[in-house]
């Protein structure tokens, strides 16, 4: 079966990355894995919110293919104890440019539920009462605090 292996180091760690690239291919070979080409690097990128006080990573992936997905978890394993990866990801090829969702829903369906629901309200605010204005509003609440024991 064919993945994709997505990681990334902090930036600073940039100089390192043909090591870290050739720990990687050690790990992946020795777990039976086959590189379908070379690493492809994505470059340095701003994270969406700071990690360990780091605010920008060198990203980079590569495609291989692994035919006992038993070992999937140990490969997992072993990247994750290496410390100079600071997160990575590794999807189906297959899965790869899919519009993810949460819910499992296609995106699709849910842009069209989210339509319904802009609508619905609109509907709503035609039927309502007319809105009252504020001298009535000044009159209720001078009434209000008047009954209310002090």
């Amino acid at each position: 079966m064919e993945y994709e292996l997505l990681f990334f180091t902090y930036a600073s760690n940039e100089n390192k990355v043909p090591g870290i690239k050739k720990e990687l291919e050690e790990i992946l070979t020795n777990h039976g894995g086959k590189l379908s080409g070379d690493f492809t690097d994505i470059g340095k990128r701003k994270f969406a919110y700071p990690i360990k006080r780091e605010t920008h990573g060198y990203y980079s992936f590569v495609r291989l293919t692994l035919e006992d997905t038993a070992k999937l978890p140990e490969i997992n394993k072993r990247i994750g104890l290496n410390n100079q990866v600071t997160r990575h990801l590794i999807v189906k090829a297959s899965e790869v440019g899919k519009p993810v969702s949460a819910s499992g829903t296609p995106p699709q369906e849910i842009m069209a539920e989210e339509k319904k629901i802009e609508e619905i309200p609109q509907e709503k605010a035609s039927e309502s009462k007319p809105k009252a204005n504020m001298d009535d509003l000044d009159e209720k609440l001078n009434e209000l605090l008047d009954e209310t024991p002090s």
